[in-house]
């Protein structure tokens, strides 16, 4: 049987779901999903939500699914936890990261000092005169989803002091723990990890990450486990530091 994973690059859940397949030792093909070209693929996911995954015949959509199939699929390490409080604080943990940090990572990343890299990561497969026209057109589509979710219709030092208080909220969880549920890596560190790796693509979300050496100690034991191909069973022994606080109409990707 082969893996394809049909993803955005860009997307905090593709990225999720690609730490699961190295962490679970798994090789996998890449198809990369254009941005305005999705629905070509309606045959791979009929909501146009993406990733997506093909195993054989069979096709899995949305990455909780997916991470769901890769524990069935090889199961340790297991990135639901048995225990079933420990699957409740995951599973919850997991769904904090996806519905709530990820329209954190949509409103920052297009706010004006951010928008280039930004657009930059997002139309990474277009050149020139197009490159430019859809950077315009896509901030309105973008800034209307983080005003409708409601973290949009906030300022901008209003919603980095939210942001502030939310790693504050992890670094309190990793007191005395290398990992954000139980004993091992579980789906919640991954789902977390994703949507911080990619606030780190903004000036404000990288500030408060570094500013919080437990949150950026546990992000290197993430890291060390799931962004090499080659896994290592355990990561590198890290300190643990105190937390501290600082003083055509263009369509937004749909991810999942």
């Amino acid at each position: 049987m082969t893996i394809t994973l049909y993803q955005f690059n860009i997307s905090p859940f593709c990225d999720k779901v690609r730490r699961a397949l190295r962490l679970k030792g798994l090789a996998w093909n890449t198809v990369e999903v254009p941005l305005l070209g999705a629905g070509k693929f309606r045959h791979i996911s009929p909501t146009g939500k993406f990733p997506a995954m093909t195993d054989g015949g069979k096709t899995i959509v949305d990455s909780t699914e997916i991470i769901r199939y890769l524990d069935t699929l090889v199961t340790e390490p297991r990135l639901i936890p048995a225990d079933p409080r420990e699957r409740g604080d995951a599973l919850i943990l997991e769904d904090w990261a996806d519905e709530s940090l990820y329209f954190f990572d949509v409103t920052m990343r297009n706010w004006p000092q951010n928008r280039a890299w930004f657009m930059d990561d997002l139309l990474h497969q277009e050149r020139g005169f197009k490159k430019r026209m859809l950077s315009r057109l896509l901030a309105g589509p973008l800034r209307k989803i983080a005003r409708t979710q409601g973290l949009g219709r906030k300022s901008e030092s209003e919603i980095t002091i939210e942001l502030a208080r939310h790693y504050d909220s992890l670094c309190a969880r990793l007191e005395g723990q290398d990992w954000l549920v139980g004993s091992a890596i579980s789906v919640a560190d991954l789902a977390v990890r994703s949507m911080v790796f990619v606030l780190d693509r903004t000036a404000e979300g990288k500030a408060l990450h570094d500013a919080r050496p437990l949150l950026a100690a546990w992000s290197q034991r993430v890291d060390a486990m799931t962004l090499s191909s080659e896994a290592p069973a355990q990561p590198p022994a890290t300190p643990r530091p105190a937390c501290k606080r600082p003083p055509a109409r263009a369509r937004a990707p749909v991810a999942s």
